[in-house]
């Protein structure tokens, strides 16, 4: 099978959710025997890789650098590239942002698959006129294919009680992970300044639907003594991000984006706990990582952290107090909780969100979607 695929910025991972994601899907695909090539942005996409990755066949085409402008006219440019390369037999789209730039592929006969990913427009950092672009292009997705994907359980409800319209289950995944060098892992978190089970993470883009004000408004409040680590940036110019940093506590402490390889595995891995304040995505990667080092994983109450965590973690709200009360109770209790919290973390990670099981169902839809088996019902 050859597919193409668009949406992504680049690979190894180094931003966001769908890079981890093409990262670890597209090489499985090549395993498997087929052709995959990734649409990618420059700035990026490591420069030393050259054009195939894992045996991935990269392009990369230019874009307009920007909170808003980088992904749509990376995919308007990139599909436009498609077009006048041999045929695939299938276009995956990451995400509903530039939808209409695949309507020629539709009209041309090809096989469009859509992966509609978290509720975008309601992301906080978009403006109104924004908001209503996106909020066309989830409406237009709709119409353009049949074929839509929705990562978690609860995006697929959102669709058919919002259009009438069913999506295939298909989500993100996760690693699982350990210590497999203590001396190198302490010797990472002594470049951070702390040691393990001495500290809380924190890992995301400085994004206000993430929650992160809240995280520390909580945080400066409660009566732990652990500082509060905070990995992740922003990839624009960001007013929220610059009025986080002015937190006075010392507790509170700002890493910016952390790339150096295995570092931010290892600071999940001495974690005394994991905050995940995300409320607009679907199946997050960052939590999927968390849940795989077995962090204890205080999460942000919303039906999609509540999916994919099914009672393996911690709740809070955006109450005053909520996360407070919540932090301060998993302080006192973090021994037990942390043990309780790793194993059944690792063995929902295992039984529904392994790498290797994502890509199986992703290499199961896409025949069904071109007509090679006769049927698909997802595996969850």
């Amino acid at each position: 099978m050859r597919i193409s695929i668009f949406g992504a910025r680049g690979v190894p991972a180094a931003w966001g959710g769908f890079d981890t994601f093409v990262t670890e899907l597209t090489p499985r695909l090549v395993e498997s025997g087929h052709e995959v090539t990734l649409y990618c942005m420059p700035k990026y996409t490591a420069p030393e890789i050259g054009d195939e990755f894992q045996g991935v066949r990269l392009v990369r085409r230019p874009t307009v650098y920007g909170k808003f402008t980088e992904t749509v006219f990376h995919e308007v440019l990139s599909s436009v590239h498609a077009l006048f390369q041999p045929r695939q037999d299938l276009y995956y789209v990451l995400a509903c942002r530039t939808v209409w730039a695949y309507l020629p592929h539709v009209l041309l006969g090809r096989t469009v698959v859509i992966n509609t990913d978290g509720l975008d427009w309601q992301r906080r950092k978009w403006g109104r006129l924004a908001r209503a672009y996106l909020k066309v292009n989830y409406w237009l997705a709709r119409h353009i294919t049949k074929y839509l994907v929705s990562d978690a359980k609860e995006l697929q409800k959102f669709y058919i009680e919002e259009y009438g319209t069913a999506s295939a289950f298909l989500t993100n995944g996760g690693n699982l992970l350990r210590v497999e060098d203590d001396s190198r892992h302490r010797e990472i978190l002594r470049g951070y300044d702390v040691e393990p089970g001495s500290y809380y993470l924190v890992a995301c883009r400085m994004e206000p639907e993430n929650n992160i004000d809240i995280i520390i408004r909580e945080y400066v409040h409660s009566s732990v003594k652990e500082p509060l680590l905070i990995a992740g940036g922003a990839n624009y110019e960001s007013a929220y991000l610059k009025g986080l940093q002015e937190a006075k506590d010392p507790r509170v402490r700002f890493l910016g984006p952390v790339y150096a390889d295995g570092h931010i595995e290892a600071l999940h891995l001495g974690a005394k706990g994991y905050i995940h304040g995300h409320e607009v995505g679907g199946t997050n990667p960052s939590l999927l990582k968390a849940m795989g080092c077995g962090n204890l994983v205080l999460a942000h109450d919303v039906r999609f952290n509540r999916e994919v965590l099914a009672g393996t973690g911690l709740l809070w709200t955006k109450e005053p107090g909520s996360l407070l009360a919540v932090l301060e109770h998993a302080d006192r209790e973090s021994e037990s909780l942390r043990a309780e919290a790793a194993a059944a973390c690792r063995e929902r990670i295992a039984q529904y969100y392994s790498w290797d099981k994502v890509a199986r169902d992703h290499e199961r839809y896409f025949r069904w979607v071109i007509g090679e088996v006769p049927d698909y019902a997802d595996s969850f």
